[in-house]
């Protein structure tokens, strides 16, 4: 995930790696200290491509930083947000050494997770990214585990499922208007092996207002237990602890963003 397609700026770079302010870089650079692959560049203009040229100063290689994705298994009770009144906030789980400021920026979070959802959530620095795991032009998958309050019988399971597989009309919520939701697939899981009355997995391509809760409460139920799984082909790493983060290594990078 190295910004190595971003061409910027010699002295721009330098400033923001820790060389000083851009004045300082200026000199840095009409002095003749600094070096682009094997030549020196006294340009403080001069267009780089980090992750692609090399840059020395003062003969030392300068190691270039990446954007990065973080996996949270997010806990139920914080909110997806950077201040809050009532509940604690995602951020809060994210270590000071981590929330830096990458080439992309600072991390946010991708999408959002309700108060009382748990599960996959991932914060990224790049920011494209980001746009097209949330951008419905992309149709990213998201898939659920679910638990509902009422046992139904395989009768109506089976009409849950194509109710759902269709499209379904949500009625309006709070501020959010009524709406037509696209097709969302539903599979049905061991209520036994999950000790629930009723148990699935869902896997939706948008991300509308409570999109699920609404989903299951115009079919009629309720949702009792929500926790996101997967996006995408990446898949939330069981191993993970409730409120534990970590970086995402170049195999999983790869699934997150296949296809996209």
């Amino acid at each position: 995930m190295k910004s190595e397609n971003k061409f910027e700026r010699l002295d721009k770079f330098l400033s923001n790696n820790g060389f000083g302010t851009r004045k300082d870089v200026k000199r840095l650079i009409h002095s003749g200290r600094v070096k682009v692959n094997e030549s020196v560049q006294t340009l403080d203009d001069f267009h780089i491509y980090p992750g692609k040229d090399e840059i020395f100063v003062d003969e030392e290689k300068i190691d270039f930083p990446c954007d990065v994705v973080f996996m949270l298994n997010k806990p139920k009770g914080y909110v997806c947000s950077t201040v809050s009144d009532s509940h604690p906030v995602v951020m809060e789980l994210i270590k000071a050494e981590d929330n830096l400021k990458y080439p992309g920026g600072k991390i946010s979070m991708v999408g959002r997770l309700d108060v009382d959802t748990e599960g996959l959530l991932l914060l990224t620095s790049d920011g494209l990214l980001n746009h097209k795991l949330t951008s419905p032009k992309w149709q990213i998958e998201k898939e659920y585990l679910v638990f509902l309050r009422d046992k139904i019988s395989s009768e109506t399971k089976a009409e849950y499922t194509e109710k759902a597989f269709k499209g379904m009309h949500l009625k309006a919520e709070g501020k959010h208007e009524e709406c037509d939701c696209k097709s969302a697939k539903i599979n049905w899981l061991n209520e036994e092996e999950y000790n629930a009355e009723s148990c699935c997995t869902i896997i939706i391509t948008e991300g509308k207002f409570h999109e699920i809760k609404r989903i299951f409460s115009a079919l009629g139920n309720e949702v009792v237990y929500l926790k996101r799984i997967r996006m995408n082909k990446l898949e939330l790493d069981k191993s993970l602890k409730s409120g534990e983060y970590r970086k995402l290594n170049e195999a999983e990078l790869l699934l997150l963003e296949k296809d996209i």
